[in-house]
């Protein structure tokens, strides 16, 4: 009987040790550290450590050191790299020994690399020394013995000695523990290394993101502009996981530390979601799945608020709601794949990456997964591909534009060419009838203008006996300014110069049908201001209807008296050149047309033989150039006077070649008429 029990002794200690090791709990020996090995690689530290779990954070250092809790510290499994308590609210405490045998002291540096947690101190114990360094993200950049990403603790061993560390971790985040020891020199050659691959990495994300930018401004797509926010928002991400962000953009932040990563990987779900709705047209394609969708928008808006709100509660269900997410927007992905959607190839794989990423990130949090190298790196990895595929999606969405365009340019010049033939045949036949019409139209014209210049007609004599040179310029065929010239009695004659509101030929038939109105009132030996408003009168009863106005001016010469007598109807004021002056014959009364009754002024001036009188409509002084330059009044004035010792053709002439070199080109934009008149 007791050599039976003897043979199951071997089995009960290998179901002890079993129960220990599956409890998660292994009562082990202090192992030490030899600083001899230690040289350009780091030591992994967490296979080598124990572990005291203070459920109640209310140890101290002096008490875990007491016999009572010395025993405690327990051989907990871990990856090679690092410990990993996933979300817990307790405190954890490491204990490690470490020996120099050598007689020379060596500089270490203890590394944390990973940058949320929020209490990381380290207690240094020997026999010559004891001392304390504060770290965690609550303590500022500026304040840390080694300004790094990381947590870094600069560790002097002497020679020939052996001392204890431990570190007191706590955070609201995920504890994962990556800890190795280096050698300080070969630490600080590592993290050049480490800032030269993240600032290939940031400025590779920099370059696509302003490329891109440039792209969306040349062709106003809003997936390119989706595209920079996506790019620039998931390198932020990046930078606040690996602690980057902490180093160079919110050294002094807790807050940013403890809450940023999971808000930025929202607003990188969003992105990813309204980019994913706009390149792949999931509305479309898969409209029963892109309500989820947009619903899956408002839960990564709604949840960030409530996780700020309240960290301990909502934290577990915001890294779950990520890693749903992004299965599906993988899902949608594969979906639109399955349709034979070209772009949704690239933009699978694409996500496919950021999506692993993802989800080992999630895992590691939650405890599921090691902490290592891998597990952390890996989010930067992903989104470096998926960065690159993305922008390789875009490239051939482009290129698939540019061949759609082609196609449709070539069957719209195909159409074109059809539709010019037809076109053609058709101008043809339009212009035949056009050229018809046009040809009736300048007879009709032609004719026109011919009754109005027969209208103009007068006896040869009295511009004789006047001395009057006239140029008549309408603007096309016929015009809307006219005159008359006429003989009251032996010694006085009778001038009109009249300017209708408007050109072409609605002016023109205005003009004819008042010049018959005029016709019969013109030899009455009256005023002319009384001439005027009979004139006005006439107008008002016959031709309102037309909506039209007249400026005129009526001068009566008296060849005995030597004088002017003159009535004007708004009409722009005739020049009298006399020796050494210039006067002018001034408006006397509001144009014809506007009102019946109205009174009308009249001025009278006296002359002398040799005074020069000129007579004119507005389109002698409202030219404009090409620069909007007007020729004014006081620029013809001033002509008129330049030309007083040239005879009255030539200095018209003069006038109408001074005002075509003004114009430079420019079509004259009213009718010009000139009377001039030697006295």
């Amino acid at each position: 009987m007791k050599r039976v029990k003897n043979q199951w002794i071997p089995f009960i200690r290998i179901l002890v040790i079993f129960l220990f090791l599956g409890s998660g709990e292994v009562f082990g020996q202090e192992t030490t550290i030899d600083l001899k090995n230690l040289e350009t690689s780091p030591i992994y530290l967490a296979n080598s450590m124990l572990v005291l779990e203070d459920t109640n954070n209310q140890l101290d250092f002096e008490t875990i050191q007491s016999p009572e809790y010395a025993t405690k510290f327990l051989k907990l499994p871990s990856s090679k790299e690092a410990f990993n308590f996933s979300y817990s609210k307790s405190t954890y405490w490491l204990r490690i020994q470490v020996q120099n045998p050598n007689p020379i002291s060596k500089d270490t540096v203890i590394v944390v690399a990973y940058p949320r947690l929020k209490t990381m101190d380290l207690y240094f114990q020997s026999t010559k020394e004891s001392k304390q360094i504060n770290s965690g993200y609550t303590v500022p950049l500026s304040l840390r013995p080694y300004k790094s990403r990381f947590f870094v603790f600069p560790i002097q061993f002497s020679g020939n000695a052996t001392a204890t560390l431990y570190l007191k971790v706590n955070s609201p985040n995920a504890i994962n523990i990556p800890i190795q020891l280096w050698d300080k020199v070969a630490y600080d050659r590592h993290e050049i290394d480490d800032h030269v691959i993240q600032a290939l990495y940031f400025g590779i994300v920099l370059a696509m993101a302003i490329f891109n930018l440039f792209v969306f401004f040349i062709l106003k797509d809003s997936n390119y502009l989706l595209y920079v926010l996506l790019v620039l928002s998931t390198a932020l991400t990046i930078a606040s996981h690996n602690g980057i962000a902490s180093e160079y953009l919110w050294q002094n932040s807790p807050w940013m530390d403890q809450y940023s990563i999971n808000i930025l990987i929202s607003v990188v779900l969003i992105l990813f979601l309204v980019f994913m709705r706009n390149l792949l047209n999931t509305k479309k394609l898969v409209p029963k799945l892109d309500f989820v969708s947009k619903a899956l928008i408002f839960i990564q808006i709604i949840l960030p608020i409530l996780y700020i709100l309240s960290f301990d509660s909502f934290i577990k269900i915001m890294v779950v709601s990520h890693s749903f997410t992004a299965f599906w927007i993988l899902f949608n992905a594969i979906i639109c794949s399955f349709q034979k959607e070209r772009i949704a190839y690239f933009f699978l794989l694409a996500f496919a990456f950021l999506f692993s990423a993802l989800i080992v990130s999630t895992l590691r949090a939650l405890g599921f997964i090691p902490t290592n190298s891998f597990t952390i790196d890996g989010p930067q990895f992903g989104s470096a591909a998926e960065m690159l595929l993305l922008a390789f999606a875009l490239a051939d969405r482009y290129n698939t534009i540019i061949k759609e365009k082609e196609t449709a340019e070539a069957l719209v010049k195909s159409n074109l060419e059809k539709s010019n033939l037809e076109l053609e045949e058709k101008v043809k036949e339009r212009t035949y009838i056009l050229n018809k019409t046009l040809s009736a139209m300048r007879r009709d014209l032609f004719v026109a203008k011919k009754i109005q210049e027969n209208s103009l007609i007068t006896d040869p004599k009295l511009f004789h006996q006047l001395h009057l040179v006239y140029r008549y310029l309408p603007v096309s065929e016929v015009g809307g300014d006219f005159f008359d010239v006429c003989q009251l009695n032996e010694s006085k004659f009778r001038i009109l110069i009249a300017d209708a509101t408007g050109h072409g030929v609605h002016a023109a038939m205005i003009t004819m049908a008042i010049k018959g109105l005029y016709n019969n009132i013109k030899n009455f030996e009256l005023s002319p201001s009384k001439v005027m408003e009979i004139f006005n009168e006439e107008f008002m009863d016959n031709f309102v209807s037309l909506n039209s106005l007249l400026t005129a001016l009526i001068v009566d010469i008296d060849i005995d008296t030597k004088t002017i007598q003159f009535a004007s109807a708004g009409h722009p004021a005739a020049v009298l050149l006399k020796k050494n002056q210039i006067q002018l014959l001034e408006k006397t009364g509001r144009m014809i047309g506007l009102k019946k009754q109205t009174h009308y002024g009249q001025s009278e001036l006296s002359w002398e033989p040799g005074d020069r009188l000129f007579l004119f409509t507005d389109g002698v002084f409202e030219a404009f150039n090409s620069k909007e330059e007007e020729f004014g009044e006081e620029k013809a004035y001033a002509l008129f006077q330049s030309t007083r010792n040239l005879g009255l053709d030539a200095a018209e002439d003069h006038l109408l070649k001074t005002l075509q070199i003004f114009l430079n080109g420019q079509d004259r934009q009213d009718d010009l008429t000139i009377l001039g008149i030697d006295l």
